[in-house]
């Protein structure tokens, strides 16, 4: 399954628009970009297994960690367009699994643990 850069960014966009108000709220000093695909530094520091795929990356201070303090620089979380594509046989997948990543990587920007990640589906 391959898309343009442009629909995919829409997938993207429409994932953090479909959040609830009081998380959008809140979203503050953190950037969402999309990349072709991680660098073997990033998948390295990730920790998968060579027959695994990095479809998003959260890199920065969860919110739950920071207190009253805001780094300078912001947040970044990455969506990998090239391995979600080489995941996905339909658009439908595809959408599903963009939204599916962004609210993964979302979720480790508000604090959110892999084990409460793996209990709302996330995970």
């Amino acid at each position: 399954m391959e898309v343009s850069k442009d629909i995919f960014e829409d997938f993207v966009r429409t994932a953090i628009a479909s959040l609830p108000e009081r998380f959008i709220a809140n979203m503050r000093n953190v950037s969402v970009i999309v990349a072709d695909r991680p660098s073997p530094d990033q998948i390295a520091e990730s920790g998968i297994g060579p027959d695994e795929a990095l479809y998003g990356l959260y890199d920065g201070v969860p919110l739950t960690e920071r207190g009253g303090y805001v780094p300078p620089l912001p947040d970044v979380i990455t969506i990998f367009q090239n391995p979600l594509q080489d995941g996905c046989r339909s658009l439908e997948q595809l959408q599903y699994e963009v939204r599916k990543t962004v609210m993964h990587e979302l979720a480790h920007y508000f604090g959110f643990s892999d084990i409460e990640l793996q209990d709302l589906g996330l995970g």
